[in-house]
């Protein structure tokens, strides 16, 4: 059965108030703000929080954010490449034709997350836990998912290519419509994986498995 019933959307009032913040420092609080145009290149701040906010086209290239919390936000058109992102905590969150070129994701929780329209091309999640995931439409080459744990993720019309899995549990995982050529992946991490048929196929070889119909 498809995956459609997640992840939940974030909660954002209806009605935010439009505002600017020049730079991000430790401990900076945002709330129920509508951000447009942040310019947060090279930012270093620990403890954010942003909660119940939307943020258009801000620039977070190779910002530095350990602990940041995201809850009920969204983000359109931002830039997060090269962002470092180590502890971080994402609760019903939003991003969307963004680039997330090599964001490194590091000891994180993702709950609810979904990214569509991302281009994250050579980005790592390692020791990232999360459930109810979802990337659609999404440049995903040469991802690496490193000691992961994720329940209910759904790759959906992504492009794959090379991406690897070492030592990641993919409960639950939809992978159908996406590009898995090259994909690097552990027999026990396709169990209960959903595929097509002409996925399967691809899998096998992955694996290893030769596939002869010749018998003698």
């Amino acid at each position: 059965m498809p995956n459609d019933d997640f992840p939940q959307p974030p909660q954002i009032p209806k009605l935010l108030t439009v505002s600017s913040i020049d730079a991000l420092t430790d401990f900076s609080e945002l709330s129920g703000v509508k951000l447009s145009g942040a310019d947060w290149v090279f930012a270093s701040a620990q403890n954010v929080i942003i909660e119940e906010c939307q943020l258009q086209r801000g620039m977070l290239t190779s910002a530095d954010l350990p602990k940041l919390r995201l809850r009920d936000v969204r983000l359109e058109g931002c830039d997060l490449s090269a962002a470092h992102l180590n502890q971080v905590h994402l609760l019903r969150v939003e991003i969307r034709s963004s680039r997330l070129l090599g964001v490194q994701f590091l000891d994180a929780d993702l709950n609810d997350v979904l990214f569509e329209d991302c281009n994250l091309d050579g980005a790592i999640f390692a020791s990232v836990r999360g459930k109810h995931l979802r990337f659609e439409r999404c440049q995903l080459k040469n991802v690496a998912f490193e000691s992961a744990e994720f329940e209910k993720i759904t790759f959906s019309r992504c492009d794959l290519h090379h991406a690897s899995f070492f030592n990641t549990k993919l409960k639950d995982a939809d992978l159908r419509g996406s590009n898995i050529d090259g994909v690097q992946i552990a027999p026990e991490a396709v169990k209960g994986m959903t595929i097509t048929s002409s996925q399967a196929l691809q899998m096998v070889g992955l694996l290893g498995v030769i596939v002869d119909d010749d018998e003698f």
